[in-house]
């Protein structure tokens, strides 16, 4: 089980980190997701604010990737270390 994905409003967008060579996920403290009560997303108020998390995670340990989702789940942008 893993945390429901969040509800979003406006132009919040929801950050997923995951290991890149497994793809398994990861909790806010990078650790391994192993249940519902750890906390996998985490939710910005733009994209803009979750981009520059996002790089700044991946800057911190180049073996995550991120994943960021609009409201409707859609996937706005897949960020690894080879697009920085």
């Amino acid at each position: 089980m893993m945390e429901n994905f969040p509800f979003l409003q406006g132009g919040q967008v929801a950050l997923l980190r995951a290991r890149v060579e497994t793809g398994n996920v990861l909790d806010e403290n990078h650790e391994l997701a192993i249940d519902d009560r750890q906390k996998v997303y985490t939710i910005f108020g733009d994209v803009k604010t979750a981009l520059l998390a996002a790089q700044n995670i991946i800057k911190g340990d180049k073996s995550i990737e991120c994943v960021i989702y609009d409201k409707e789940r859609a996937v706005l942008h897949y960020i690894t270390v080879d697009n920085l």
